[in-house]
């Protein structure tokens, strides 16, 4: 019979048996188990079923030829961004490098999309929105906000691939709770750790996925959500002065990130139910999706490139709700007077606390250390608000309603470990 090779709980190293302490130990993180506590664990695991995560692509379409007739493709010379528009617009401009697209191209193999979200906001409120955006960022140079560097911004629909699922299945997680106590040498620890176990159901629709090379998916995402109710049938008449991004990105190459999606959605929504545990991680999902569908949309973006001090950024606006989405330049001297000031506070907190207890040095030392500690975490939590770019790994703005419940709670003690640490006052005994 083949020798079965068992994985640690906690770290995924392989287990060893240690015929001293009659316990299963991980070399790896020093973990030990009981044979019973090991047994429930792998009982457990073995009842899971097996993973499922492929997707139905029968909805996908490709254009027709009627569907030709009312729309062409310019591509541009400079960048090679391809633009699909309304056969009846006879130039434009490139919304990637502002060059214009001077070479018409035949629609060839192209996938027609399903849907369309209309723009909903116009230029002038989307000009709002976005000096709304730059008003809220304290540490933006001021010569960034000045209206000749907004004044060029163009609306452009954005390709995304849509994916609806049913997803159930179970989610491991690692818990640990801390018991601390002393006695007259010594401080302890007591860290126990537990395989927390969610098994439920979940449903997803309409999760985007990025299917333009061209467009960064972080900036894409950042701009989401989008509310799918006002999506309409696709139509040539809504290209109508408004370009789309011809798609670059096949479905078939989103599909992984559509899993990523949906499982980040599920593994959040599950987490959500536990409770009761100092920290908790993630340890492994399987998860089995089905009801899978997979089209092709356009959403409605507006965007801004610009230079400033020879830096190029880009700006991408919501054509439906407004939400703008760009990393800001940072002004190196407001960064600076800010953290004086914050910094100042600290210290003048300190200098009144050591009147209080009558030692102003040591006051005015807790001070500076409170005021390193809060002018630098006020003023990251300031610079992250300046980049506001990053993925929306989890896919919770598109749960389907009243879709999830959990209908397995388990948690499983793993295993305990005591450390203790010599009292500075048994020292001197």
């Amino acid at each position: 019979m083949a020798n079965v090779q068992l994985k640690c709980p906690c770290c995924g190293g392989a287990l060893q048996f240690d015929d001293k302490k009659q316990l299963t130990v991980c070399p790896y993180c020093d973990s030990e188990f009981t044979a019973q506590d090991l047994k429930a664990y792998t009982d457990e695991l073995a009842n899971a079923p097996e993973e499922d995560t492929s997707w139905d692509e029968s909805m996908v379409q490709a254009f027709t030829g009627e569907d030709k007739k009312g729309i062409k493709i310019y591509s541009c010379d400079s960048c090679g961004g391809e633009i699909i528009v309304e056969e009846t617009t006879s130039s434009t401009v490139c919304p990637y490098c502002g060059n214009n697209l001077l070479v018409a191209k035949e629609l060839k193999g192209d996938l027609k999309p399903n849907y369309v979200i209309p723009f909903k906001l116009d230029k002038d409120e989307t000009m709002a929105s976005l000096k709304k955006f730059f008003k809220k960022k304290p540490l933006l140079p001021g010569s960034f906000k000045k209206d000749n560097v907004i004044e060029e911004i163009k609306p452009l629909y954005v390709p995304f691939w849509l994916f609806d699922a049913d997803v159930s299945g179970q989610v491991r997680f690692k818990g640990e709770t801390t018991r601390r106590w002393s006695d007259s040498n010594y401080d302890y620890k007591e860290t126990k750790y537990y395989s927390i176990f969610r098994g439920g159901q979940i449903a997803f629709d309409h999760v985007p996925v990025d299917g333009s090379k061209k467009m960064e998916d972080k900036l894409m995402e950042s701009i989401e959500p989008y509310d799918f109710d006002e999506a309409q049938e696709f139509n040539a008449a809504f290209l109508a002065g408004i370009g789309a991004d011809r798609y670059d990105v096949s479905k078939d190459e989103t599909f992984n990130r559509a899993t990523i999606r949906f499982r980040d959605g599920t593994v959040q929504a599950f987490r959500g139910d536990i409770s009761g545990y100092e920290n908790v991680s993630v340890q492994e999902s399987n998860l089995q999706f089905s009801n899978t569908n997979a089209c092709y949309a356009l959403y409605p973006v507006w965007i801004l490139n610009t230079k400033w001090k020879e830096k190029s950024f880009r700006f991408a606006i919501n054509g439906q709700t407004g939400k703008v989405a760009g990393n800001l330049p940072i002004s190196g001297l407001k960064f600076f007077l800010f953290w004086m000031l914050f910094f100042a506070v600290g210290v003048g907190l300190g200098a009144l606390l050591g009147l209080l207890i009558e030692s102003i040095w040591i006051g005015l030392l807790i001070g500076a250390v409170v005021g390193i500690i809060m002018a630098t975490s006020i003023l990251l939590g300031m610079r992250k608000k300046n980049k506001n770019v990053q993925f929306q790994y989890g896919a919770a703005n598109y749960v389907r309603p009243n879709t999830f419940n959990i209908d397995y709670r388990k948690s499983l003690f793993l295993y305990s470990k005591v450390t203790k640490t010599k009292r500075a006052s048994s020292d001197n005994k």
